[in-house]
């Protein structure tokens, strides 16, 4: 039969199991706010990276249409010369 009586063996081990239990949901949380500050820190960043590429293909854009202006007025210099 099972012995009904409560040993210190067995108070120890209940506490050792809670005192585990509650120390696991500890770290659990703290990873949990570390990972959601790390993805608060990449929103950030992509936005920050996005809004760069965007500059960039603006700039681009606008080196591309200068270009396009001489090349033209390359063209008429050729033309007046021949």
């Amino acid at each position: 039969m099972i012995d009904k009586k409560i040993s210190i063996g067995t108070l120890v081990t209940m506490i050792t199991i809670v005192c585990t239990f509650i120390y696991t949901q500890g770290i659990f949380a703290n990873k949990v706010e570390s990972v959601e500050e790390d993805q608060s820190k990449n929103v950030v960043r992509i936005k920050k990276n996005e809004d760069d590429i965007v500059n960039l293909k603006v700039g681009v854009a606008k080196i591309e249409t200068q270009l396009d202006d001489r090349f033209d007025r390359l063209e008429e210099i050729l033309m007046e010369i021949e």
